[in-house]
């Protein structure tokens, strides 16, 4: 069923995934909110029927509320948490030593993000959904271990154009499962987000696009 969606905000690169998604989804992307059913506000904390904001935001009087941070949006840094990483590739690139950041992150991508969010906007299932839930990715990841990962895949780029690889290169390949063994940060509660996907018909809040994926789009976006 299609549906009328306003999406009110700053162009940061989240929103204008989140239009594109919603169309394919079926929904028309309207001009005016009041030719609109359902109004989303991305980093706007007023007139919305959804607010999508940064973690540690002063949160309106909106029906649902999306706290979200650690998103990696590969065309843009905004205000959700990649600029470190976007900093990071930019000084591995540039052979420049990265400094460590002294907490975790719980990285995902913009796509699962987007993914979530439409499913609730074009919900019919549940149309009395509200509350405030935590939007991230569900392991963390310190800063070492993402510094490494991009390290490891950007020499393996470079030697895959310069046709320089030897028998120890192809050897070191990414860990799959960095991250999942930290005990340093505790992990945000997901139950809210995963219960309100349930709801609105789907299996829940399970990021799929893997942490090497989104490493290497940003690479390849990133000067």
């Amino acid at each position: 069923m299609q549906k009328n969606i306003h999406v009110t905000g700053p162009v940061d690169g989240l929103k204008e995934a989140l239009e594109e998604r919603l169309t394919r989804a079926g929904a028309s992307i309207v001009a005016d909110p009041a030719d609109s059913e359902l109004i989303v506000g991305v980093n706007q904390e007023e007139g919305c029927d959804i607010a999508i904001l940064p973690l540690g935001s002063n949160y309106p009087k909106t029906k649902v509320v999306i706290e979200l941070s650690d998103v990696i949006n590969p065309g843009s840094g905004g205000n959700w948490g990649s600029q470190i990483m976007i900093d990071w590739v930019r000084q591995i690139k540039n052979e420049i030593e990265p400094e460590i950041e002294p907490v975790d992150r719980f990285w995902v991508n913009v796509r699962d993000v987007t993914e979530a969010i439409t499913c609730l906007c074009m919900s019919e299932k549940e149309p009395n959904l509200s509350g405030t839930f935590r939007m991230c990715g569900r392991r963390a990841w310190s800063s070492e271990d993402v510094i490494d990962e991009i390290r490891i895949l950007w020499e393996r780029y470079n030697n895959a154009i310069n046709h320089s690889h030897t028998i120890e290169s192809l050897s070191e390949i990414p860990s799959p499962v960095r991250g999942i063994y930290s005990e340093k940060s505790e992990t945000p509660d997901l139950s809210g987000i995963h219960q309100a996907l349930i709801a609105s018909g789907s299996d829940g809040w399970h990021p799929v696009v893997p942490m090497r994926v989104s490493i290497m789009e940003m690479i390849a976006h990133t000067n």
